[in-house]
Formats: C-alpha cells, sequence, structure tokens
C-alpha cells in the first residue's frame, strides 16, 4: 500500500488523551499559588479561542514562572493520570490501522513522559515508536532534531494536534499538519490559523495518510 507520510507525529493533551476536565481543576490550584486569574467554567469558551500565548497574557502569568508551573502541572496531573481516558473512543484504533499502513507514529508533546507513558499502559498501548517530551514552545525544535535523527524529508512528516501553537509548530517546521476538532481549541481558532487538514473524527486520518 503506497502511503503519503512515513511519519505521523501526535500531540497528547487533547488528541489522543481527554486531560480537560482534570486540567482545569489543576489550574485552579495552582491560580491560587501564582496568583492568576480564577477562570470560571462560563469563561472556556472564549478561552478556547485563545493562542496559547494570549492564555498566558489573559491569566497574568509571569513569563518567568511558566517553566515551574507546567512542572507543578504535570506533578499534579500524575496523581490523576488514572482517570483520563481516550479522546475518541477509536483513537488508538486509528494509529494501530496507521501502523498497519507501514507508518511510523511518535508523541511529542508539552506533557511529561511519565504521564504519556501510564496513560499508553492503562490501555496496553505499545505502538509508538518513541515519545518526546518539549517545552510549551518547543515543539518545532523538538520535531527538526527527530526529522534530522530519523533522515526525514519535511513531506514525509504529518503532525496530529488539538491547538493553534501545533499548526505554527509544524509549519515552521517545514511539515504538514492535521488539527482536530475535538480538542482544546475551538474549530473556528484552528481553521483561521490554515492547518493542512482538519478532521472531526480520527478514521479521517487513514484517507490523509493513503496516497
Amino acid at each position: 500500500m503506497m502511503v503519503r507520510y512515513k511519519y505521523v507525529f501526535f500531540d497528547f493533551d487533547g488528541t489522543l488523551a481527554d486531560t480537560e476536565e482534570v486540567n482545569f481543576v489543576i489550574y485552579q490550584k495552582l491560580a491560587e499559588k501564582y496568583n492568576l486569574r480564577n477562570i470560571t467554567i462560563d469563561e472556556l469558551g472564549h478561552i478556547k479561542k485563545m493562542s496559547a500565548k494570549e492564555l498566558i497574557a489573559y491569566v497574568e502569568l509571569k513569563k518567568r514562572y511558566l517553566p515551574f508551573l507546567l512542572k507543578r502541572g504535570k506533578n499534579l496531573l500524575t496523581q490523576d493520570m488514572k482517570n483520563v481516558k481516550p479522546c475518541k473512543s477509536d483513537i488508538i484504533e486509528t494509529v494501530i490501522r496507521l501502523k498497519d499502513m507501514g507508518i511510523k507514529t511518535a508523541i511529542i508533546t508539552t506533557n511529561s513522559k511519565t504521564n504519556v507513558e501510564m496513560f499508553l499502559e492503562k490501555y496496553n498501548v505499545g505502538i509508538f515508536d518513541f515519545i518526546a517530551s518539549a517545552s510549551m514552545f518547543g515543539k518545532e525544535s523538538k520535531m527538526r532534531r527527530i526529522m534530522k535523527k530519523e533522515k526525514l524529508k519535511n513531506n514525509e512528516v504529518l503532525y496530529v494536534g488539538d491547538e493553534i501553537r501545533d499548526i505554527h509548530a509544524a509549519k515552521n517546521a517545514g511539515i504538514d499538519v492535521v488539527s482536530v476538532s475535538w480538542g482544546y481549541n475551538t474549530v473556528e481558532s484552528l481553521r483561521k490559523n490554515k492547518p493542512n487538514f482538519l478532521i472531526s473524527e480520527p478514521s479521517e486520518l487513514i484517507n490523509i495518510c493513503s496516497e
């Protein structure tokens, strides 16, 4: 079977794993500690239209605190990973189908490798060739390093993510990007940032990756 891409990189939170609810609770805990704007459930619709940089400004987070906040957030999430479910019931099955097509798959995430591994272990998933953890705005450089190491051309790689920053990172790395409708950012805000593809079901990835 001829395939369009040799490698598909996946985001984790909001793309594979539904961590939105638990992350909202974690944010409330951290907001108090770091003196951030308190966010209500009603505000989520508005926030989901924002890029990561706009959100940081909105919650009044001082940039120097970002690495500490993310580290603390990941550690708190570790305690709840056992309750995290896949975003879509067939997302794992879709990744398996991509593997069956001869496509390699990986995860590039700002979450910790530990949290990702806990999730994959829970669902008995050993299908990803590797997991890479990046900083909040470090996905682009991580993609470039992996592509260089694996000797991949730009047109051989696809990135799948749910956020505006995923689109920018992939485009800056010179690779195609699929935005998913079921994650953090709204479909409208994703569309404005012009991903190569916008999907509402995981199975659509099969057609995208087929010649």
